[in-house]
């Protein structure tokens, strides 16, 4: 029994010992601002980080909000990132068999743990406070993350390095990261809502040495962990990857994408790829590698294809099967020169032959598309005792920059179209192709001489046309007519739009604000031989509703166009709409500028996006300056946790908590509103001085901005001629 007694506390003491060890190990660590967004302003939604991974394990990589199931989300890459791999002298400080003349170290960063069996990321934001948090710019004036310098509606920055090793004498990394290549990243992805860029988002790129080596031949690679299905329930072992090397007419778009074989009853519909934009071929060349992972090495399930070097012919006969696992084996599947066959062929539907008997032919999937060498300078080396004497090199030295951009490239399909064929929608592949070359045309404005050097851009086929561009980011297409300054106005279930001030013949007309109908596009040309100016495109408007104001949800309530012309119902325009709704219900409303489209482009129509003027309003009756016959009332109450009363526009990536509302209806305007405990403590005070609703929007919270708990409150109503109600209503987490 003593004995028994005595293990036992032994067996606690080790358990104490290892928790102890284990908190003062935390202790000594310094933590970083780990900060993690969405971009929503397209129907692709991406997950971004500040640690040079995409999407994160428990949260959303690349998805579309909705299927045509309600409330089913399809993702298809959960996470992934940058790994960025260099050669440098080796270090004595790694081991006495490496301090050798002419040793060198191969060495990758990663942003994402590409084998959670014995990887770790390796790329962390600079500061352990909010001083690393993700920044965000708009270009949409309406928004509140405005800022002239905004590329895009919505441009997240965030930077990163690998340097942060030891903090207070304690390993930060593990063993594998005993040493960085010295890289900082200053990461700016861009999301537009136009229709023709809805489905891409770009990551643009400078990455500075700021380290003491010389590093030779960089390669930076974007690994996708594949993990596709519905989100919240994605089944791991259900995807497949490939490389598009071009599009159904014939344009190189070099993008590796991955679907779901078997569609998922509809919801996997579509595709997802990424493809490098910056730098081009001329600069270094692309490999595309493809994997299944297992959580064990060298087992059937971990394996992947070995496919010679296109540009060099090289067998690639030292490629790691499967799952690469030490910097060596990365830094090869990134600087092959392969060009795998796919894990699966979307024409005939099978898989790659080759995989192994009794391996799960779609088994999570993983893939890697790289691009290098990189580096601002070139030389030969000629030091005897290098290993790489004789070999010319890509130099990237302290100090130097490396600029690398990539885009994340959606191609929708057809739920129905999925679940007839058992399978994803084969448009979703062209949908893709066309999305991959747009995303190409906005990187870079073929024929724009944009840091106006003289240069606009090369004739590659000789016809007469500039196919490229400058070499300089314009993150630009044809740009749709602006949407109008809009006015919404609620009443008794009604709710009036009116953009008159885009009217020339109403007294509201300004010019000078924005004045859709004269929109120049700069994608086109005026003809001179004719009396019309071709660059003004302009045709009509759509009024928009929504419940929810996410891209894609909106029906259109009504459509006016120019009269006169060949194009469209020539309704004549009209600049006011009244919609008829019950009172109390929020909807959200647009008004939308749409052109002539851009043949050019392959674009029947553009129309602007409906964030430009997005307004969020409810019907109620008009308030009256005191209380009126009718009592105030809560709706609703209760308020019961998870019952939808929360704002349906957010989700997913923040605290619901944040998004509760409660409405007080039948309020006087202005009024001043208080709520109190049952046992008579203020919990917030609020005003509401809006002249045409009778409703008063609370957000749950207290006046310090604090979640309320469960329990019964009292509120009061104060008018202006200081007569007050009150009434009770009850809230249940």
């Amino acid at each position: 029994m003593v004995r028994k007694l005595f293990q036992c506390t032994a067996g606690l003491l080790l358990i104490c010992l290892f928790f102890l060890a284990s908190e003062l190990f935390a202790q000594g660590k310094e933590k970083r601002f780990l900060d993690y967004r969405v971009h929503k302003n397209g129907k692709l939604w991406v997950g971004v980080t500040n640690f040079g991974q995409f999407g994160t394990d428990r949260g959303r990589g690349a998805v579309w909000p909705g299927s045509d199931l309600p409330g089913h989300e399809p993702q298809y890459i959960n996470r992934g990132g940058l790994f960025f791999g260099g050669i440098v002298p080796s270090d004595e400080t790694v081991g006495p068999d490496l301090n050798n003349p002419g040793d060198l170290d191969t060495l990758v960063s990663e942003g994402p743990s590409a084998w959670s069996a014995i990887d770790y990321r390796e790329m962390y934001p600079n500061y352990p406070d909010e001083r690393s948090a993700i920044q965000v710019r708009s270009s949409l004036k309406s928004s509140e993350f405005y800022s002239p310098d905004a590329v895009s509606e919505e441009d997240f920055i965030s930077v990163y390095t690998d340097t942060f090793l030891l903090k207070n004498d304690y390993s930060w990394q593990t063993v594998k990261h005993q040493r960085p290549l010295g890289i900082e990243v200053v990461e700016k992805s861009y999301q537009f809502s136009l229709p023709f860029a809805e489905d891409i988002v770009f990551f643009d790129l400078v990455v500075r040495n700021i380290g003491k080596n010389l590093i030779r031949n960089v390669y930076i690679g974007f690994f996708a962990d594949n993990d596709m299905g519905e989100a919240g329930s994605v089944n791991q072992t259900d995807d497949a990857s490939g490389f598009m090397n071009v599009n159904s007419t014939g344009d190189v778009v070099n993008t590796a994408w991955v679907v779901e074989p078997d569609g998922d009853e509809g919801i996997m519909a579509g595709v997802v790829g990424v493809r490098v934009l910056r730098p081009v071929e001329k600069d270094g060349f692309v490999s595309f590698n493809w994997w299944m992972s297992d959580t064990q090495v060298s087992s059937k399930d971990d394996w992947g294809p070995i496919t010679p070097n296109v540009y060099t012919g090289d067998p690639n006969e030292n490629d790691p099967i499967g799952s690469p696992e030490y910097d060596p084996d990365k830094y090869i599947l990134m600087s092959n020169g392969s060009f795998d066959e796919p894990q699966f062929d979307p024409v005939t539907k099978e898989f790659d032959p080759n995989i192994p008997a009794g391996a799960a032919p779609n088994d999570n999937s993983r893939f890697m598309i790289s691009f290098g060498p990189l580096g601002p300078s070139e030389t030969t080396i000629t030091d005897p005792n290098d290993k790489m004497n004789g070999q010319t090199v890509k130099i990237f030295a302290p100090g130097d920059s490396i600029l690398f951009t990539y885009a994340i490239i959606g191609g929708e399909g057809d739920p129905a179209i999925a679940r007839s064929l058992g399978s994803f929608d084969p448009a979703s592949f062209e949908d893709l192709g066309v999305n991959a070359f747009m995303a190409g045309i906005m990187f870079d404005n073929p024929g724009v001489d944009t840091d106006e050097d003289g240069y606009a851009g090369d004739d590659l086929d000789g016809d007469g046309i500039i196919d490229t561009g400058d070499g300089v980011p314009d993150f630009k297409g044809p740009p749709p007519p602006p949407s109008p300054i809009l006015t919404v106005t609620p009443r008794d279930h009604t709710i009036t739009l009116d953009w008159s001030a885009a009217d020339p013949n109403s007294p509201n007309y300004d010019p000078s604000l924005v004045d859709p109908l004269n929109f120049q596009d700069p994608f086109i040309s005026d003809d001179p031989t004719t009396p019309e100016d071709e660059s003004k495109d302009f045709e009509g408007f759509r009024v928009l509703r929504s419940p929810t104001g996410i891209l894609g949800s909106f029906e259109v309530l009504a459509e006016s166009d120019l009269a006169d012309n060949e194009i469209g119902r020539n309704t004549g325009l009209q600049f006011k709409y009244v919609d008829h709704v019950p009172n109390g219900i929020e909807y959200y409303y647009a008004v939308v500028s749409f052109d002539r489209g851009a043949p050019s482009f392959g674009i029947e129509t553009l129309a602007s996006s409906p964030l430009g003027n997005l307004t969020k309003m409810t019907a109620s009756l008009m308030p009256s300056k005191n209380f009126s016959d009718k009592p105030v009332w809560v709706e609703p109450n209760p308020y019961i946790e998870r019952s939808g009363f929360e704002d349906p526009a957010f989700f997913t990536n923040r605290q619901i908590e944040n998004f509760r509302i409660i409405d007080f209806v039948n309020v006087p305007s202005p009024c001043t509103i208080r709520i109190f405990t049952v046992d008579g403590d203020l919990v917030t005070t609020f005003k509401h001085e809006n002249p045409n609703s009778s409703r008063a929007r609370w957000d749950v919270k207290s006046r310090n901005n604090r979640p309320i708990a469960s329990g019964l409150y009292i509120f009061a109503v104060e008018a202006q001629n200081g007569e007050t109600q009150v009434g009770r209503f009850l809230v249940i987490k």
